[in-house]
């Protein structure tokens, strides 16, 4: 067993909250990080769900209603694209991201739908009630499988459930302070009930790997073989629990509950992770949630609000999770190095309007059209150009005092960080005796070499202190004002 030495944690200083998700009227029990690891769907006991932009700390739109009453569970399908909801009623109903509710609406149940759990394969559906009966549902049109008979528990009345990752268990946990697992093709007891577990069990959450079981009831979070339903582990809190979540990308389980409890654990050594990461011992939190990226955590419970946590703020110990290029913002290319992006007011006069987004009074996010940069960055960590000796310089080529300078002419452009130059080059002035097609068969005729020569001839007239480009990068003009203009436009 391992305790929480609260006195040890008091002298060190407490992380604060990146937001606070107010407009709920009454306790929230349940809700859900969508996808896209911007946006919470919560419900609450007021009988409505919320959409929250974790960004903004703002909601989205106005609140989703419908006339089944209290809200007790949600669940998130695995393609991210459905929220299930269960009822005071016990109807569970479905509702897309954007708030539109299906005209479908699920019965089944004589009490309340308390938990509700996707199979990781989308498929089917596990929906427990406080009439202690599991229904396992086509997730199609919400029909009750008519090859599995409605799972009739024993257990007092049905808290929590989980679907296991591999999809053929579910877990439920009950009123009268016992766990089962189930097989969940036909309805069979595999493990339990294990008994004596101190109070109701109001959550329970598979490990990633199926092996371990873990649980809420009473002060301790317990830790299962899923196996045998042996207990492995406690941890020890100094209030009730409520709710348990496993982080996606961490070895960490987070913990809240009654009198303010949140803490986080490592679920290898059973150790606390850094110190509570709530400060408010008069609540009590009813359902705790990680982000799919691990990037954030939150809570919400009887003070009718989401509170939402950087995991980095509350356990600085943690590994940053690794990020795939996919996960980049492509929209701030220059965001990890720390630099100021020169282009921001060059480009932006460019841009469509953007489009505003079901519901909200604000513009919906679109990829910068210029990301590309971004995507390069990544992959190529390194840009410095190639060393200043591999140039060659050019011999200056003489004019006329009359004649323009045909080459492009670098100029240093400095915004904090890092340098960037833009040229104008003036388009080469012919004698009047030769025409524009002529001068095109001379380039020709020269294997264009004439345009290598520019090239070579900008890069050595550059400041030495700037660092150089790719030796073979041609700089393309981005830009052409008029004929009339003489010039050519771009940036390097």
């Amino acid at each position: 067993m391992s305790t929480l030495d609260e006195a040890s944690t008091l002298e060190q200083p407490r992380p604060t909250p990146k937001h606070e998700f107010v407009g709920h009227e009454r306790d929230i029990c349940s809700f859900a990080f969508l996808h896209d690891n911007v946006h919470i769907v919560s419900g609450s006991w007021d009988g409505t769900m919320r959409k929250w932009d974790c960004n903004m700390g703002l909601p989205v739109g106005e609140p989703w209603k419908s006339k089944g009453g209290t809200i007790y569970a949600l669940a998130l399908s695995p393609d991210g694209k459905t929220i299930l909801c269960g009822r005071h009623n016990g109807s569970v109903e479905m509702w897309n991201t954007d708030g539109e509710m299906s005209e479908d609406i699920w019965t089944g149940h004589s009490s309340w739908v308390s938990a509700l759990s996707w199979s990781p394969s989308g498929g089917h559906i596990a929906s427990g009630s406080y009439d202690g009966t599991i229904l396992i549902r086509k997730a199609g049109n919400g029909e009750v499988r008519s090859d599995v008979d409605p799972i009739k528990t024993q257990q007092g009345g049905v808290r929590s459930l989980a679907y296991s990752h591999s999809g053929d268990r579910i877990a439920s946990g009950g009123n009268n302070k016992s766990i089962c697992i189930w097989n969940s093709n036909t309805g069979e007891l595999l493990v339990g009930p294990i008994e004596d577990l101190g109070d109701w069990v109001a959550s329970v959450v598979w490990s990633l790997d199926d092996s371990k079981l873990y649980s809420a009831s009473d002060i301790f979070a317990r830790v299962f073989d899923s196996t045998s339903g042996t207990e492995l582990h406690r941890l020890k809190h100094n209030a009730y629990l409520y709710s348990v979540a496993l982080s996606p990308k961490h070895n960490a389980l987070a913990c809240v509950g009654h009198g303010g409890v949140a803490q986080l654990w490592d679920t290898k050594s059973y150790q606390p992770l850094h110190l509570p990461f709530s400060q408010e011992n008069n609540k009590t939190f009813r359902c705790v949630s990680f982000s799919r990226n691990g990037q954030y955590v939150a809570y919400g419970g009887d003070d009718s609000k989401i509170t939402l946590w950087m995991v980095k703020d509350i356990a600085p110990e943690l590994p940053s999770p690794p990020r795939s290029c996919l996960e980049v913002d492509a929209t701030n290319p220059f965001a990890e190095e720390g630099r100021d992006n020169i282009y921001d007011g060059f480009f932006r006069s460019s841009e469509p309007s953007l489009p505003f987004a079901y519901g909200s009074s604000r513009p919906c996010h679109r990829t910068h059209p210029f990301s590309a940069r971004r995507f390069w960055n990544v992959l190529i960590p390194s840009r410095r150009g190639p060393p200043a000796e591999s140039i060659h310089p050019q011999p200056r080529i003489k004019r006329s005092l009359s004649a323009r300078h045909a080459g492009p002419h670098p100029v240093a452009v400095s915004a904090a960080r890092p340098k960037k130059r833009y040229f104008i080059a003036p388009r080469r002035v012919l004698p009047e005796d030769q025409s524009a097609e002529e001068e095109n068969v001379n380039i020709n005729s020269e294997t264009g070499q004439s345009s290598l020569a520019a090239a070579q001839s900008s890069s050595a007239a550059a400041p030495s202190s700037t660092p150089q480009g790719p030796q073979y990068l041609h700089a393309q003009p981005s830009t052409r004002l008029s004929q009339e203009d003489g010039h050519d436009y771009g940036c390097w």
